[in-house]
């Protein structure tokens, strides 16, 4: 194989998102597809390249490499959209990028104790009226939410009341309404099952599309390359005979498992490994049903 043949090959296998094979890759790379090679050949003087199994699994492996392809193409062909799609997506989406600056209560439900029984959720509830009215009255948040943390039992500092700026979609769905209001406006008591929440605006300022534009980009690239993908899929709907595979079950969501990678030593005299895929090299094609 000479260097010009060798160098096509790394760049074949190289996706064109990845940087350039490290020299100690390429050179264990080059060791194992030599001995690949060698295994190759001997199957070729066996005849076995001309195998039905064979032929059906490089038929397989060519479909994969093919959509791989695909998929590589589709990327690479919409993941630059044009400035007027990415000003076209920052005016329709102008509620996306409204930045508030917020000052929020914690308001701990209280701590239940031997000497401390569970107040009703009518006495939490009334005592955070009673705060959000006290906030909205002009008194300290700070104050505030010390007492409300002494007044749930707990011990440990009271929380930040700074939070900060903030886009719609960072707070809980629920508290998603405060996006909506005014500089200097409290909200209303948002109560969740183990605290209640009030929330002030301090300021709202729009962000220009010139800070918005590289997540924007990101957005639609993510789009467009998804949109294409489902206009493919969509154009052809796959009919399976019952009759042969049965009728199809309803899809149950795995419970998810971490289970360790495990090794196997090769046995002796066994063929060397494949060499690591780099992107797009075959994979190998799922097992036969038993």
């Amino acid at each position: 194989m000479t260097r010009e043949q060798f160098e096509k090959m790394i760049k074949a296998l190289t996706p064109p998102d990845r940087p350039p094979m490290p020299v100690d890759v390429m050179r264990n790379f080059a060791t194992q597809y030599a001995k690949l090679l060698i295994f190759a050949d001997a199957a070729r003087s066996l005849g076995l390249e001309n195998d039905p199994n064979v032929q059906q699994l490089v038929q397989f492996t060519r479909n994969q490499i093919l959509a791989q392809m695909l998929n590589q193409h589709i990327t690479e062909e919409y993941s630059h959209p044009t400035d007027q799609q990415i000003e076209d997506y920052y005016k329709q989406n102008s509620k996306k990028y409204v930045e508030v600056t917020l000052q929020r209560l914690i308001l701990p439900h209280s701590q239940v104790g031997p000497d401390k029984p569970k107040p009703s959720e009518a006495d939490e509830k009334a005592y955070a009226d009673q705060i959000q009215k006290r906030w909205v009255a002009g008194e300290d948040p700070e104050k505030l939410e010390k007492e409300a943390t002494e007044h749930a039992g707990i011990t440990t500092p009271a929380a930040n009341v700074n939070l900060g700026p903030r886009r719609p979609g960072t707070l809980p769905e629920a508290h998603e309404a405060v996006f909506d209001m005014k500089p200097g406006e409290v909200s209303v008591v948002f109560n969740d099952p183990a605290s209640s929440y009030v929330y002030k605006v301090i300021s709202v300022r729009q962000v220009p599309l010139s800070e918005a534009k590289a997540s924007i980009t990101s957005t639609l690239q993510r789009q467009l390359v998804a949109d294409k993908i489902q206009q493919i899929q969509n154009s052809v709907t796959p009919v399976l005979n019952d009759t042969y595979f049965g009728p199809e079950k309803p899809q149950v969501q795995p419970t998810p498992r971490v289970i360790p990678p495990r090794r196997r030593a090769p046995e002796a005299g066994a063929p060397p490994p494949a060499p690591p895929a780099q992107g797009n090299a075959p994979q190998q094609p799922p097992a036969p049903p038993q």
